[in-house]
């Protein structure tokens, strides 16, 4: 189990900040502008972000934002097995981990570590009009637990072995 010191200054680094408005052909209910999927302009090889959306012209009942997503590039098979009629594309991007992220909320968000870098896309729901996304990324020192329990497991080892040699 990996653990992170979540709430130690200078741990976070806010890696994108922008405002969206809804623009006029990507239409919900045929009447309503809708915002485009958001895709992150760069890569990253964190896995654990906090995400903040936000939107003014939102209803306060209204509870989602959209869903983030981890996009892994470059992924190496041969898709005419199940894209029979289409040119075969060697290489490919696969969705990886989905996750649903709040309204009005900063959501800790943690991706499984399945590559060393990958890419972001946050989805808007479609009844919204503008909203804010900001991305944090964590920086700080993850500690995994199950290698500190190895070496408890090794170090009590070593002292039962140096009693026995010595008795």
């Amino acid at each position: 189990m990996q653990l992170a010191d979540y709430t130690r200054l200078g741990n976070w680094e806010l890696t994108f900040y922008q405002r969206f408005v809804a623009q006029s052909g990507g239409e919900f209910r045929r009447s309503t502008p809708a915002i485009d999927p958001i895709e992150l302009p760069y890569l990253t090889d964190a896995h654990i972000f906090l995400i903040g959306v936000t939107s003014i012209s939102a209803n306060p009942s209204w509870y989602k934002a959209g869903w983030l997503l981890q996009q892994i590039d470059n992924v190496k098979i041969d898709d005419t097995i199940i894209f029979t009629n289409l040119p075969r594309t060697p290489v490919t991007s696969v969705d990886g981990k989905q996750k649903l992220i709040p309204l009005n909320t900063i959501q800790l968000v943690t991706f499984p570590k399945l590559t060393d870098s990958y890419r972001l896309r946050f989805t808007p729901v479609r009844w919204l009009k503008d909203l804010t996304l900001g991305i944090w990324e964590y920086r700080g020192q993850e500690t995994d637990t199950t290698e500190e329990l190895i070496q408890a497991i090794r170090a009590k080892l070593e002292t039962i072995e140096y009693k026995i040699d010595h008795k």
